[in-house]
């Protein structure tokens, strides 16, 4: 879906008119649309072009096969077709041919100097015996003849003698003939799904469900055909389906139905092809409820995932195995865009193991998609420019197919000594493409012509069958996280990005404010909606093919509008399902001049936290007192809102708060001056020139946190060049807020690349907690840059942690090899930890950081095989949010414009406790919500969860309206056991483990175990 989503194979020639236009996207080497004139002068400078991994001597394609006849080369250019050869070239394949209703080893004989035009005669000498043919003369010319060797298969390096002759000359040529194995390829024929990128999103789905009624037709046609060419589709993503269903007639859906039963369509548990270490876990288990809820309605088993495009994955898709069912992970890469190192991974299957090491899913990474539109989509007259694309047919099924792309590339795994007889190749004409009609009779023909190797046509689901089935004691396991390259582009989009992560943030705490009072009629569909919208904001295809060379162009601008609106939209509903979730029992207020607001704490352990109150709830005064009457520390902000410190609130509970007239509790106080802040735990300073923080203290901690350059420092990278970095300019900084409860200082400075930055330092008088809150009014800006707030910490012998969907990781040591280290994505936190002392990193609204001295992301173009791809993470306690870029060439933003705001909380502690970071991230994200009471004053959970190193990622009740469902983590190394008890004591609990599609799947005890780093879904009900 990028720039180089494709590649031509070396030699490919390419036979398209002047007029034809394609994005160079398309082809990989570019990002616009251009005349092909200019594709082919950019092709021939390009040296991107090389597949890594192939060796193909030159790719040509075969006209139609006849089995002792020479193989036609198409479209030759006859003025020069009657130069003689000179000379006879033998080449060695990995293939048999079918000979006579037998298997003989193939090896190719290439004329040199020209073609054979005459009759000819072949002498063969090979493993102890002869054999002969005969060449007819040929007015086309033979480029290359595929002989088929006599004799038996050989298991040890042999020597082929070959004496030709004609027109009166002789023409040997030798070769050594290694033994090979017998292959088995499967072939999986899918479009790739952008969501936009080649056209307008409505375009793009009407030709992904066109092909749907197209590939049933051809399963019916070839439904006779022998088992390996009968055709299957494979969707690729069910946002595809879902959109199908949703406008299919009952007919449609009845055929789509048996097509789905006969094994004709294909479904994958993804809805879509997402950046998975940017989703939550929330989201992430939802990208698999389309398919799981299909899969039942099917009565079918779903238990595969196929990404396409997308470089890596989280590590979380395994720890979530057990609740989606996911047993085999298909990943088919872009070729060469921005990939790292990531081709190592290349056709080396594993298993790959959860943290826990008790979940593992079979993972294979194929070939590139782009294989089939380097082959033949990129030969198809016409492909992109028009409209509505149907499917093309050629009446020459076999040409521009694999020969001889398939030899040279098994030949190479044999090479690399690839231990298996069997690999998978993706076939897709292109991204959003028609349908290949003629795969299955190509496939029928191949496999008349070769016994080996021979062509499967297969769903995900098949080729993992068999490939476990032969081979499952011989597969390796490995564990880590397969850190992603392509969530660099989110930062193109930086407040769309902040909007959907605090959008799904939000949806999470009302689901979990239904639970927590239990109200009837929860809306489990706007629920899944919403969800939906969270995770297609996620999906890799952000904007159109020439998103960056010409973002005016009004198709980009519709493609852009269509995905921003999914984190608009996700907003939007949040904010009403919350609204939804905290009203509804008939609250009729309170005496004359007293209001009444609730506080849900919607996390899994008690906090303490600062509470703001909307100015229109707080009209009655400034003091504000609990339940009992007890006054609580209060101010009133510059903002207008009314703040209070709530202490102890209770897990999953709901409290009331009633304002009156006078002031707030006195405490100890937060004290602010021109240039630094203290709250009795916490004492800041800046420096008065820059802004930055230049100490950072904490009571009963020796030594300052900050290094010497400061933290929250801002950077503007013009280029990929750290030389020409830019600073904010001379600080304006004046007191804002001003205590006693909470105390903050604003610095105003220029900034390059923007109109305005103000940057505000916050302190609240009794909490364990530094914020700060950057705000930036950007300017748009075409050429490339990046945008970072630097935070250089001071702590010795420093380890780099940071929580990723369902965990946390260590960065280096929790890696996969050839894994992204450039920059990371967290969820809710970075820890940076020494052996004694740390200071935990959160921000909720910027995910994307780098490691160690900066810039490592500032990386522009494809960078194929660049020596700046990182290898190895050194351990530094410098961290970079890295919150803006335009780097990408295609599919993101060209600039961005406007108010964005960053906030990032810091806290010091001692020796790194993964349990006390997971729940700061968590507070960090998941604040206190505040609303008009409503209700009864005091509201909870109908349990309590007990359970050390344990916190609960998920809370929300069940769609059948019996019981809740929760997710809990276990963030320690070791078997944890939690507990659940019911609050009522006449009232017992049902338990169960629970999946995706909230099946009881057994019972539970009260008390049960978690393993070290694992996770489970539990049902709760009352009996």
């Amino acid at each position: 879906m990028r720039a180089s989503s494709h590649f031509l194979l070396p030699g490919t020639i390419l036979t398209l008119s002047d007029q034809f236009q394609i994005p160079f996207r398309i082809l990989k080497y570019v990002c616009m649309f251009v005349h092909m004139k200019h594709i082919i002068a950019k092709l021939l400078l390009c040296s991107c072009f090389l597949a890594a991994g192939v060796s193909a001597r030159g790719l040509k394609f075969p006209g139609t096969y006849n089995r002792d006849l020479a193989l036609y080369q198409a479209g030759a250019d006859l003025s020069q077709q009657q130069a003689p050869f000179t000379s006879i070239e033998l080449q060695p394949t990995i293939a048999y041919l079918n000979h006579h209703g037998a298997p003989a080893r193939m090896v190719r004989m290439h004329f040199h100097g020209g073609k054979s035009y005459q009759s000819a005669m072949v002498y063969m000498y090979f493993n102890g015996h002869e054999d002969s043919l005969a060449l007819p003369a040929n007015p086309d010319g033979i480029q290359d003849y595929e002989l088929p060797l006599p004799g038996e298969a050989v298991d040890k390096d042999t020597q082929l003698f070959v004496r030709l002759q004609s027109g009166g000359q002789t023409y040997t040529a030798r070769c050594i003939v290694s033994p090979t194995r017998q292959w088995n390829v499967y072939l999986m024929p899918h479009s790739h799904v952008d969501v936009g990128y080649t056209n307008v999103q409505a375009k793009v789905l009407a030709i992904h469900m066109n092909n749907i009624d197209e590939a049933i037709k051809i399963a019916a046609r070839t439904a006779g055909y022998p088992p390996e060419a009968r055709f299957k589709w494979n969707t690729e993503a069910l946002w595809v389906v879902d959109k199908y269903l949703a406008a299919a007639s009952d007919e449609k859906k009845q055929a789509f139905r048996e097509a789905v039963k006969k094994g004709w369509i294909n479904l994958d548990g993804a809805y879509a092809n997402t950046n998975t270490s940017a989703t939550s876990p929330a989201q992430l288990l939802q990208l698999f409820a389309t398919g799981a809820r299909l899969a039942k309605d099917y009565g079918i088993t779903i238990n595969t995932m196929f990404q396409g495009d997308v470089p890596g994955a989280s590590w979380g898709l395994i720890s979530q195995s057990a609740i989606t069912g996911m047993k085999y992970f298909l990943s088919a890469p872009n070729a060469n865009d921005r990939i790292g190192s990531s081709g190592q991974w290349r056709d080396k299957p594993f298993y790959w193991q959860d943290a826990s090491g008790k979940q593992q899913v079979l993972f294979w990474q194929s070939s590139p998609y782009s294989i089939g539109y380097t082959l033949k989509g990129s030969k198809i007259p016409n492909f992109f420019t028009i409209e509505d694309p149907k499917p093309y047919y050629t009446g020459k099924p076999s040409e521009n197919f694999l020969n001889p792309y398939l030899f040279d590339y098994l030949s190479q795994l044999e090479h690399n000594h690839f231990p298996y007889n069997m690999t998978l190749l993706t076939w897709a004409m292109s991204d959003n493409a028609p349908i290949d009609p003629e795969l299955p009779d190509a496939v029928k023909a191949w496999n008349e012509r070769y016994t080996s190797p021979k062509l499967i046509i297969t769903s995900v689901k098949q080729f993992f069958h068999d490939f476990e089935a032969g081979w499952k004691d011989k597969i390796p396991v490995l564990s880590g996280d397969y850190t992603e390259y392509w969530t660099d582009g989110i930062a193109s989009a930086a407040k769309e990005t902040a909007i959907n992560r605090n959008a799904s943030d939000r949806l999470q705490q009302a689901g979990a404010i239904w639970a927590i009072r239990g109200k009837s009629g929860y809306p489990a569909d706007s629920f899944r909606n919403t969800w939906t919208d969270l995770i297609m904001f996620n999906e890799h295809t952000w904007g159109a093919f020439n998103s960056v060379s010409n973002p005016q162009d009004p198709k980009a601008v519709a493609q852009w509008q269509f995905k921003q609106a999914f984190a608009l939209d996700a907003r939007a509903r949040s904010e009403a399902l919350l609204r939804s979730s905290t009203n509804g029992n008939g609250y009729t207020g309170s005496a004359t001049g007293v209001q009444a607001i609730d506080v849900y704490n919607t996390l899994g352990h008690s906090r303490t936290a600062l509470v703001r109150i909307p100015a229109a709830l707080s009209t009655s005064g400034d003091l504000v007192k609990d339940l009992n009457g007890r006054k609580l520390p209060s101010q009133r902000l510059s903002t207008g809102e009314l703040a209070f410190l709530a202490t102890a609130l209770p897990p999953f509970s709901k409290q009331r708060f009633t304002i009156h007239a006078g002031n707030g509790a006195s405490l100890k106080k937060a004290t602010v001056t021109d240039y630094s802040l203290d709250n009795g735990i916490y004492s800041v300073r800046v420096d008065p020139k820059t802004g930055n923080i230049t100490q950072l203290l904490k009571k009963g901690y020796s030594g300052n946190f900050a290094d010497s350059a400061g933290l929250n420092q801002y950077t503007y990278m013009p280029g990929d060049s750290a030389e020409k970095i830019q600073y904010s300019g001379p600080a304006d900084i004046h007191i804002k807020e001003k205590g006693p409860l909470v105390v903050s200082l604003v610095i105003n400075t220029p900034a390059p690349g923007a109109r305005s930055l103000s940057r505000e330092i916050q302190l609240t008088a009794g909490t364990d907690q530094v914020t700060l809150i950057n705000t930036i009014d950007k300017t748009a800006i075409g050429s490339k840059e990046s945008v970072h707030f630097v935070f250089p910490f001071r702590i010795p012998g420093a380890q780099v942690r940071y929580s990723i969907p369902w965990g946390s990781i260590a960065a280096e040591a929790d890696q996969l090899p050839h894994t992204n280290r450039n920059w990371y994505t967290q969820q809710r936190w970075v820890d940076v930890s020494g052996k004694n002392t740390g200071v935990t990193w959160s921000s909720p609204d910027a995910p994307l950081f780098e490691i160690g001295q900066y810039p490592t992301a500032g990386l522009l173009g494809g960078l194929h095989s660049s020596p700046r791809w990182i290898s190895f993470t050194e351990q530094q306690p410098l961290i970079s949010s890295w919150v803006m870029n335009n780097l990408w060439h295609t599919n993101f933003r060209r600039d961005q414009e406007g108010i964005t705001t960053f906030h990032y909380y810091l806290q010091v502690h001692g020796p790194f406790d993964a349990a006390d970071v997971n729940n700061n991230g968590l507070e960090n994200h998941l604040p206190p919500v505040v609303t008009a009471a409503d209700g009864a004053p005091s509201e909870s959970l109908f349990f309590n969860i007990s359970g050390k190193n344990i916190y609960v990622e998920n809370l929300y009740p069940a769609a059948d309206g019996n019981g809740v469902l929760l997710q809990l983590v276990n963030t320690s190394g070791h078997t944890a056991t939690v507990t659940l008890t019911s609050k009522n004591k006449s009232t017992a609990l049902n338990i169960s483990e629970s999946d995706i599609l909230e099946t009881n799947k057994h019972t539970l005890p009260d008390s049960f175990t978690i393993p070290g780093k694992g996770i489970i879904m539990v049902r709760v009900a009352k009996k």
